[in-house]
């Protein structure tokens, strides 16, 4: 007798109580290790776009606060008048890409982000490797952007990263166990 296909949306089988998220208060740590990584590789990307050098002295996290986090006044702004800054804009593909950077070096493997978010703050994160999407996040009126704070980005990164290799752990015992064509529909 032939075993069923995996359960790929093993989440939807939960009870509604569990997967409701707790309050921040809730939440665990971040993975000091992915927390890392995720801060340095947007530096990286804040340190190509920056052409003149103007930031090239400051420290890690005072690079992320001048040229990536959206000010208090910015994010107001945003909910004001319900439109997306320029620098929320900005935030986008440049976190995507820098958690597909963190992903590939955590699995070796080429991920690639595709990220957009319109003029009202509805878009999408896309991180995939070949055929297959390992993180969709839909972007609502822009939430979870714009990111004031340097924890909330590290959070969000890391969580990402996590559910990304977690996905990505379970396709490969799928696929080990059923091969490519077990799984498509």
């Amino acid at each position: 007798m032939e075993q069923a296909a995996p359960n790929w949306n093993a989440r939807a089988a939960l009870p509604v109580q569990a997967k409701l998220k707790s309050p921040e208060r809730g939440r665990k740590e971040p993975s000091p290790l992915l927390a890392e990584a995720v801060k340095r590789r947007i530096v990286h990307l804040l340190d190509a776009e920056d052409h003149f050098g103007r930031y090239a002295t400051f420290s890690a996290s005072e690079k992320i606060a001048k040229q990536f986090l959206a000010s208090a006044e910015d994010r107001s702004l945003s909910e004001f008048n319900c439109t997306v800054s320029p620098k929320v804009r900005a935030q986008v593909p440049q976190l995507f890409q820098a958690i597909a950077g963190v992903m590939e070096e955590q699995s070796g493997l080429l991920i690639q982000s595709a990220a957009e978010i319109n003029a009202e703050g509805f878009g999408r994160g896309l991180l995939y490797s070949g055929r297959v999407i390992l993180v969709l996040k839909s972007l609502r009126a822009g939430f979870p952007f714009p990111f004031t704070s340097e924890e909330r980005l590290v959070r969000y990164g890391v969580e990402c990263i996590e559910e990304g290799l977690a996905f990505l752990e379970q396709y490969n015992a799928g696929t080990a166990q059923h091969g490519l064509l077990g799984l498509e529909g």
